[in-house]
């Protein structure tokens, strides 16, 4: 009852604040542009386009239960991905503390929404000026922890983003930009923009510097389940030609959770596991090469959904991804990711889901195997 209350003054307060800015917008003929907007807008701008493309997914059913269907036959749409190159005559540029852009009067949509400029309306952080030739601009999103703020988010919408922008532009434009945005503040972050060829000094934080730059490099984020497969592909390539691993022996493996959906009965899955020879991946920090490395190397991949297989952008064609779920959560992005990929995919989940689960409950809900359906499993597989 408290927390309902609670929740209900926040939405009143929220409410309050939100038309003070509205009529603050009306006063000043300032626009929140949606994306469609943002799109038209820019369309003079552009300097790639990659086009949208369809996906079939077939159903995945449960192997040992072939008429219950895990994941549903899907059509997977992705957006468009556009880079944008726009100087002072298009308007005076301005770059938020959460990262979006305003263009004279316009404030621009390329990611999801404009909610950050609610939030820095009431709450301007102190900042150091800036000045800057060009900007790139990646991404326009507040990290909450909850909607974005985690591995795959930065990997997919970020990483993926600036390297579809090393594509589209000079290499001594890329080299020279400032780079700006809310940061991940993670040590993940700061090796994948090491690995994408910027230097740490080229990199501020968006809540603390205000950047003011000549000419601005924007890129859109599309879909959020299912990225652009040119992006996947783009970002492949560019890291992978600044590692170089050696040629090890496959290897079957299980990667394990610790957090939220963590397998409650993990210790005998994983007696059965060994049993199939797979190696256990502990859930602990480990740099990106590592991370790399690991996926690289794998024949099969076992584990409950999680943002560690945004890695499987790494895994050899052929590899088979197996991946467990709670009955009230399952999303089919990495069934998207490892279709494109060319990867063998298949899911499991026990159990029947429960009605009144709630959408953050599901999400967080840890996962039960059954260890006979899993040995089952293994033995079709393999």
């Amino acid at each position: 009852m408290i927390k309902k209350l609670l929740r209900r003054s926040l939405s009143i307060v929220s409410s309050i604040r939100n038309r003070q800015v509205d009529r603050h917008l009306t006063q000043t003929g300032i626009r929140l542009l949606t994306k469609e907007q943002t799109i038209a807008l820019l369309r003079s701008y552009k300097q790639l386009v990659l086009p949208a493309t369809q996906v079939k997914l077939p159903a995945v059913h449960k192997l040992t239960s072939p008429d219950t269907i895990i994941l549903p036959p899907t059509d997977t749409f992705t957006n468009p991905s556009f880079v944008w190159s726009v100087d002072q005559q298009a308007g005076a540029i301005t770059l938020l503390p959460y990262g979006g852009i305003k263009l004279g009067n316009d404030v621009l949509c390329t990611d999801y929404d404009t909610d950050g400029y609610y939030k820095d309306f009431f709450d301007r952080p102190g900042q150091t000026i800036r000045p800057a030739d060009l900007l790139i601009a990646p991404w326009s999103q507040y990290l909450d922890g909850a909607r974005f703020g985690g591995y795959y988010d930065f990997v997919l919408l970020v990483a993926a983003k600036l390297a579809r922008v090393k594509e589209a532009i000079p290499a001594t434009d890329f080299s020279i930009a400032t780079v700006a945005y809310p940061l991940f503040n993670t040590s993940y972050e700061k090796e994948y923009l090491e690995l994408l060829g910027l230097q740490a000094n080229q990199v501020v934080d968006s809540r603390t510097h205000a950047v003011t730059p000549a000419r601005c490099i924007l890129g859109n984020s599309g879909h959020w389940f299912y990225p652009n497969p040119a992006d996947i592909f783009t970002l492949k390539k560019q890291i992978s030609e600044k590692i170089n691993l050696p040629a090890l022996p496959a290897q079957r493996l299980y990667i394990s959770r610790s957090g939220r959906r963590r397998v409650t009965n993990e210790a005998d899955l994983i007696q059965l596991l060994k049993r199939f020879d797979f190696v256990v991946i502990e859930d602990k920090p480990r740099s990106v090469i590592e991370q790399i490395a690991i996926y690289k190397r794998a024949s099969f991949i076992i584990g409950p959904h999680g943002a560690s297989f945004s890695n499987i952008i790494w895994s050899e064609p052929g590899t088979q991804l197996l991946e467990l779920f709670s009955p009230n959560y399952t999303p089919n992005f990495f069934q998207h990711m490892a279709s494109l990929l060319d990867l063998r995919y298949t899911a499991y989940t026990n159990g029947k889901p429960a009605r009144s689960r709630g959408v953050i409950d599901a999400l967080e809900e840890d996962i039960t195997v059954s260890i006979p359906e899993i040995e089952r499993y293994l033995t079709e597989l393999l």
